[in-house]
C-alpha cells in the first residue's frame, strides 16, 4: 500500500499514472479542497520534463487546450522602463496556470484518491512499514511512502538531515485582478507574456494571466532575518527608491495583501541515502529558484518515471525506487546548476546586463514564474 504524501501537481499525477494501470494508492493533503488557496503563477510546459510527462499520463491534449495563447512573449526592460530584450514566443514552451494544471490531473483521479484535510503531524517507521499521524488525531498505515510534499515536506526527514537553504533573494508576491479596467499601466508593463525589470539587485518580475489577471512579484536581496513578516505595498515602494514612477505606483496598490515567498533551494547534487520504503519527488526532492524555468516540470517527469519504475517492478518496490532516483538524479544536476547561476546573474550588481546577455545568446527567454 503505497502512500503519497502532498496533492499539489506530481502527487496527484503519481496517483493518476498508477491508479489507471491498477496500483492502489492514497493521497493526503492539508489543504481542505482543491480550491482553498490560489496555487501560484504561471508556467512553461517543457520539452524533455513536463510535455512527455503529461503524454505519458495521457493528459497533454486536455492540458494544451488550457495554455494562455501569447503567454510564452518576454520582455527585459531596465529600472527606467526601457525595453530591452523584446521575444514574442513561439508556442514551443507553452504558458499554463499551474492552478488549472492541477484541477486537470486532480479531476481526472476517482473520487476519495486524495484524502482532504488531511494534515501530517508525523510519520514514524514500524516493523511494517509506516505510521502516519494527522492533526485531526487519526492514524494511518502505510507500506510505503512518497513525499509530493514540498520543500518542507514530511517524509524528508525520513531519509536525510537535509533541508532546504535560503539563496538570499525574496519574492513578494502582488495580484491585479480586472486588469484592463482596474490597472492599464501595469498591464502594458507586463506586455502579453512575462516581464523582467532588474537592476542592483533588485527586480520586479511579472505575468499575464488567465481572466484579465496579472501577477507580480518584487525581489529582493535581503538576509533572511528580514523575511520572515509580511510586506506593506509602502514598505515596498520604498525598495525601489530610484525607479521609474510607472512601477512604484504598480507597487503601491494591488488587490490583497502582499505575500512574503522567500526563494530556498536544496544543495545541488546532493540527494539521499536510498531507503526501500520511501523516496521523494518534485521539490521535495530537489526545491530550487524559479530561474530554471523547470520546478513543476521536474515534478511531472518525477511523477512520470517514479510511476514507469513501479509498473515494471510491481513486487519489488525497493528496485523501483532505486531506479527512479538514479533517473531523477541524473535529469535534475543540471537544472539545480542552471537555477543557481540565472539567480545570480538576475540579482546582480550590474543587472540586468548579465541576463540581457543571456537572453541574446539563446534567442529565446529561460524562466519560469514563482511557486
Amino acid at each position: 500500500m503505497i502512500t503519497i504524501i502532498g496533492a499539489g501537481v506530481a502527487g496527484p499525477l503519481l496517483a493518476y499514472m498508477l491508479g489507471k494501470n491498477g496500483v492502489a494508492v492514497t493521497v493526503l493533503e492539508a489543504d481542505g479542497s482543491l480550491d482553498e488557496r490560489h496555487q501560484g503563477g504561471m508556467l512553461n510546459l517543457n520539452e524533455g520534463t513536463g510535455k512527455p510527462a503529461l503524454e505519458a499520463a495521457g493528459l497533454y491534449e486536455q492540458a494544451m487546450r488550457l495554455v494562455l495563447q501569447g503567454g510564452d512573449a518576454m520582455l527585459l526592460r531596465d529600472r527606467t522602463g526601457k525595453v530591452l530584450f523584446q521575444d514574442a514566443g513561439n508556442g514551443l514552451r507553452p504558458e499554463i496556470d499551474r492552478g488549472a494544471l492541477r484541477r486537470l490531473v486532480v479531476e481526472a483521479l476517482p473520487e476519495g484518491v486524495i484524502r482532504w484535510n488531511s494534515k501530517v503531524k508525523s510519520i514514524d517507521r514500524t516493523d511494517n512499514g509506516f505510521e502516519i499521524a494527522l492533526i485531526d488525531g487519526s492514524v494511518l498505515t502505510a507500506d510505503a511512502v512518497v513525499g509530493a510534499d514540498g520543500a518542507w515536506s514530511r517524509v524528508r526527514p525520513l531519509l536525510t538531515a537535509q533541508q532546504p537553504l535560503y539563496t538570499g533573494t525574496t519574492f513578494v508576491e502582488l495580484r491585479y485582478l480586472d486588469a484592463d479596467s482596474n490597472y492599464p499601466e501595469a498591464k502594458r508593463i507586463v506586455g502579453d507574456g512575462l516581464m523582467f525589470a532588474l537592476s542592483h539587485g533588485r527586480g520586479l518580475l511579472a505575468h499575464r494571466e488567465p481572466d484579465n489577471e496579472l501577477c507580480f512579484y518584487a525581489a529582493l536581496n535581503l538576509p533572511e532575518d528580514m523575511v520572515r513578516r509580511q510586506f506593506t505595498n509602502a514598505e515596498l515602494v520604498e525598495f525601489f527608491p530610484d525607479w521609474a514612477g510607472d512601477y512604484r505606483a504598480v507597487l503601491s496598490r494591488s488587490d490583497g495583501a502582499p505575500i512574503t515567498r522567500p526563494i530556498y533551494a536544496l544543495p545541488t547534487g546532493e540527494f539521499w541515502p536510498h531507503a526501500h520504503d520511501a523516496t521523494l519527488i518534485g521539490d521535495a526532492a530537489h526545491v530550487m529558484s524559479p530561474f530554471a524555468g523547470e520546478g513543476v516540470n521536474l515534478a511531472m517527469a518525477d511523477a512520470a518515471d517514479l510511476a514507469a519504475a513501479i509498473l515494471a517492478h510491481p513486487h519489488d518496490i525497493d528496485l523501483a525506487f532505486s531506479r527512479y532516483e538514479a533517473t531523477m538524479a541524473a535529469r535534475t544536476v543540471r537544472f539545480q546548476e542552471e537555477s543557481a547561476a540565472n539567480l545570480t546573474l538576475a540579482f546582480a550588481e550590474d543587472a540586468p546586463a548579465g541576463f540581457l546577455a543571456f537572453f541574446e545568446s539563446l534567442g529565446e527567454p529561460e524562466g519560469e514564474g514563482q511557486r
